[in-house]
């Protein structure tokens, strides 16, 4: 289950961006302003060239937009009262093969996207608001989760085809992709240090493994291991982070995956970080 013990971080009223590093394709934050929160991505810690802006409740509060270079916005909509100071609200942004998506939490339909105009490698990104508005800020990639030896799924939405995890248990880190909250039929399990901590492998709706790998000891309880999965048109790949993935497979009939479930058992527990 989550540590939901995470911390809040607060901006003023300078429009001013603090920026933090990121290694997957999604950011999943909330935010509690009046108006005005501002997201930049950027190739470092800083405003670089090129950047995407993306504003939200911006206007009085009254629209939302991205834009690129600091030049003309690349979408503009209405989104009256998508942001208050009275509570927080969550959104994500998925930036992966040359577009942009931005969404609200709990719902996978975004609000805006586009193709990024000159791709570029993203790094970074920076938060702030302005114009009138202090915010406070909470960024899921800060959440710690922990999982029994009870083979038993906890589920999180996940909004992009791509997320890096990283996992400190002894064998069996379990990674269920879903199209709800919940097991369905279908669904992807990934089993990562099976087999007492010596296979890896990935197995479609219960049945069969579609694939099974050798992996000796790619597990440990004392360090935190780092992995990557995508998902993207029914292709399925599992990797250590920042290198050549060492399992994939592809489902000739593949489906939206809206959930990632994440468990341990046979003996193990866990303790998880995920960034979206």
């Amino acid at each position: 289950m989550a540590d939901d013990n995470w911390a809040p971080y607060g901006t003023d009223e300078e429009k001013e961006y603090r920026f933090r590093a990121i290694k997957g394709k999604t950011l999943r934050f909330q935010v509690k302003t009046a108006h005005d929160a501002h997201i930049a991505l950027t190739s470092g810690e800083e405003e670089t060239d090129p950047m995407l802006e993306i504003f939200i409740g911006a206007w009085e509060g009254a629209a939302s937009a991205i834009r690129f270079k600091k030049g003309e916005d690349l979408v503009k909509v209405d989104t009256p009262d998508i942001v208050t100071e009275a509570e927080y609200r969550e959104f994500w942004v998925a930036f992966d093969h040359d577009e942009i998506r931005v969404g609200k939490g709990g719902e996978w339909d975004p609000l805006m996207m586009c193709p990024i105009p000159e791709p570029f490698e993203i790094t970074h990104f920076g938060y702030s608001t302005g114009w009138g508005a202090v915010g406070w800020w909470q960024f899921h990639s800060e959440r710690h989760f922990n999982s029994g030896d009870t083979l038993t799924y906890n589920f999180e939405p996940v909004y992009g085809d791509t997320f890096n995890f990283s996992v400190a248990c002894s064998n069996d880190a379990h990674v269920a992709l879903t199209s709800g909250a919940e097991e369905t039929t279908p669904m992807y399990e990934l089993f990562i240090g099976g087999w007492e901590n010596q296979h890896s492998a990935i197995r479609l709706s219960k049945g069969d493994d579609m694939i099974k790998v050798e992996t000796p000891d790619i597990l440990c309880c004392d360090e935190d291991r780092k992995f990557y999965v995508t998902f993207r048109n029914g292709r399925i790949t599992v990797g250590y982070q920042d290198s050549d993935p060492f399992m994939g497979w592809t489902d000739p009939e593949p489906w939206k995956v809206t959930h990632i479930g994440y468990s341990t058992g046979w003996g193990a527990t866990g303790k998880w970080k995920f960034e979206y």
